[in-house]
């Protein structure tokens, strides 16, 4: 399995969340492969750094290393500009949502989110809340 981490997964684990930790702890055992994405990158030191979480930054960056960074490029453009297209109808989600559905969409992950109102609109995407599950 490759899995893409949205934000709220990753702050999460860092607060120790026990449902979501214990699943993440399952996955990494099984070897799955856990991904990030420079969008979710930024949303979480910007956070820790304009909140002035020096502790949590420097925890962050020390999970951050057993994971694999993808990539914004061409491809996930299109396929951004795509999910925009078919969202237009007034069921839009924020862009930074739509970046991450098509890098995750893109690579073949399965978005682990608990934000399932925004992704669940986004036709065609894998996704799972470990909050729940």
């Amino acid at each position: 399995m490759r899995y893409l981490l949205d934000t709220n997964v990753i702050i999460d684990i860092l607060h120790d969340d026990e449902k979501v930790s214990r699943r993440y702890q399952i996955e990494t055992i099984k070897k799955n492969r856990i991904f990030i994405c420079p969008i979710v990158y930024y949303e979480v030191i910007r956070g820790f750094k304009i909140g002035g979480a020096t502790k949590k930054l420097e925890n962050f960056l020390q999970l951050y290393k057993n994971w694999t960074m993808l990539t914004f490029d061409k491809d996930v453009a299109e396929k951004a500009a795509d999910i925009y297209e078919k969202l237009h109808n007034g069921q839009l989600i924020e862009d930074n949502d739509v970046y991450i559905a098509a890098i995750s969409m893109v690579n073949g992950c399965t978005l682990v989110t608990a934000n399932v109102r925004h992704f669940g609109r986004v036709e065609g995407l894998n996704f799972v809340n470990w909050r729940s599950a």
